[in-house]
């Protein structure tokens, strides 16, 4: 599965695009109103805020006094000929004025604001009736194999327990499914430090839905999350809606758990794959590694505290002994690759080494020799 996939999630799901709404355009009809590319649907048709002053004055002017020509109306209102014509053009678009078939030069009429709402949004209207229809048959039909579903699922092998799902559409479609069907809680680990903004904007959506549902949702990711902008803002809003989120020095895997009943799970050497779990015991004990990791996680913050900056002085320091090389240490831990490097040579300011087989000497030597005192802890910079 994608190291870069969302929260909540282990694979980036990507919404389906909205079809273009398409609009009727002015009617060619002679003496209609004048051609224009129609408003939007919720444009503000009826209402005076959405038109300027100009057009409504206008407006305002032919309900009371009835329909007038051109120049009539530019010296009732005290404007140009190019305001007035401006002001109808912009009420003519909205479908709010016409003139008498035949007769291009005439007097404006004023048009109701109901009847123009009909014409502009009344077909489309019925364009989107149409397709919740559509939509709805199709859900009814679905929800029909529903208990053939549950019931296979009850009653299902040992094999169906344990899936591998080489398909990035089939995971995708998976975890959509398994978050609109949660009900309790979305338990989910992402390491590898802060995640793509673009990732996480499209989380927010779904992750705030199911907040809104009374979904718990609890997230682990790293410390060096912290100092992410796109993560800080992700967490900031999902906490907002109730979600709780937290940090710890190194984590155990990708992992999303919905409801007690489904994990989902990384393939190591594919990316675009997943391991789906439904067996009780195997998600139970994902569940307890989940509780033990979270117990001694601390709350997000966007910056280090003490407790932080120490852990990850420790865990560059324990790589440090085994001989593990930067880009291994940065990966693991979530950072960048320089920043790696700015804290082992502030690691091996400290200890005195002049290379990092000596620092990773005195540090075993630390590590033997528990009265021996720890050095300063390092920056609490990311």
């Amino acid at each position: 599965m994608d190291n870069h996939s969302e929260t909540g999630t282990l694979i980036e799901v990507r919404p389906g695009e909205e079809p273009d709404s398409a609009l009727p355009g002015p009617t060619s009809t002679p003496g209609t109103a004048l051609p224009g590319p129609a408003p939007a649907p919720g444009a503000a048709v009826g209402g005076a805020e959405g038109f300027a002053p100009a057009a409504v004055g206008l407006y305002t002017h032919l309900l009371r006094h009835g329909p007038a020509p051109l120049a009539a109306l530019a010296d009732s209102l005290g404007l140009t000929s190019e305001g007035v014509r401006k002001a109808s053009e912009e009420l003519s678009r909205h479908r709010l004025l016409t003139r008498a078939p035949g007769d291009p030069d005439g007097p404006w009429h004023p048009i109701s604001p109901y009847a123009a709402a009909a014409e502009i949004v009344g077909p489309e209207e019925g364009r989107l009736r149409r397709r919740l229809e559509d939509l709805e048959r199709t859900r009814a039909r679905l929800d029909s194999l529903a208990p053939l579903y549950e019931d296979a699922r009850r009653g299902g092998t040992d094999s169906a327990a344990v899936e591998t799902v080489s398909s990035r559409d089939r995971v995708m479609l998976l975890i959509s499914d398994a978050a609109a069907r949660c009900t309790e809680e979305v338990l989910t680990v992402q390491p590898g430090g802060g995640r793509p903004a673009g990732h996480l904007e499209r989380a927010l959506p779904r992750d705030l839905e199911m907040l809104r549902r009374g979904v718990r949702l609890h997230t682990l990711y790293q410390h060096t999350a912290r100092y992410n902008p796109g993560t800080q803002e992700y967490v900031a809003a999902v906490v907002e809606a109730g979600a709780e989120v937290r940090t710890l020095g190194e984590l155990f895997g990708k992992m999303v758990v919905f409801d007690r009943s489904l994990a989902f799970l990384p393939v190591w050497d594919d990316p675009d794959s997943a391991v789906v779990l439904r067996e009780p015991s195997a998600v139970a004990f994902l569940r307890s590694v989940f509780t033990h990791v979270w117990n001694l996680a601390e709350p997000f913050s966007t910056s280090y505290t003490t407790a932080t900056s120490i852990q990850l002085r420790d865990s560059i320091a324990a790589r440090l002994i085994t001989g593990a090389k930067d880009e291994q240490i940065a990966r693991k831990l979530g950072m960048s690759l320089r920043t790696c490097r700015r804290h082992i040579a502030q690691l091996m300011e400290e200890l005195g080494a002049e290379s990092r087989f000596q620092a990773g000497y005195l540090l075993a030597l630390q590590t033997r020799d528990p009265t021996r005192p720890a050095p300063p802890e390092t920056s609490t910079g990311p």
